[in-house]
């Protein structure tokens, strides 16, 4: 998805800075696991659709850890960060509990950009 196409929908342009963000933090994972890489759909038409397809990124599943038992944590660093300071990564498909889901939602809510300033919100949680 081409975040200059979210700009012909006022609706969507919060969530813009999240995108960009979200992007940040997952990049590097496709080299390590495929499908966990960033994926979103050519176009949204409602914000519900948006949020639902970030809420559900496939990197949000997993556990990574290193050989030092360091768990990643995405709403801390970015995945090469984390990758940096490791040799050996493991890949545990893991559901996540309601507190770390609703940690998740306010984060990517966090992120939008709710009053359309341009400014890009990366304040990292």
């Amino acid at each position: 998805m081409n975040t200059d196409n979210l700009y012909q929908i006022a609706e969507l342009r919060p969530f813009i800075p999240a995108i960009i963000e979200l992007q940040n933090r997952i990049a590097g994972i496709e080299k390590y696991r495929k499908p966990l890489g960033f994926e979103l759909a050519e176009s949204y038409e409602t914000e519900e659709q948006l949020f639902h397809d970030l809420f559900k990124q496939k990197a949000f599943a997993f556990q990574v850890s290193n050989e030092r038992d360091e768990c990643w944590d995405i709403l801390i660093e970015t995945f090469r960060q984390f990758a940096a300071r490791s040799i050996d990564l493991t890949f545990a498909a893991k559901g996540n509990s309601p507190e770390r889901l609703q940690a998740i939602s306010r984060w990517l809510i966090l992120l939008c950009d709710w009053n359309q300033t341009g400014i890009v919100n990366t304040t990292k949680h």
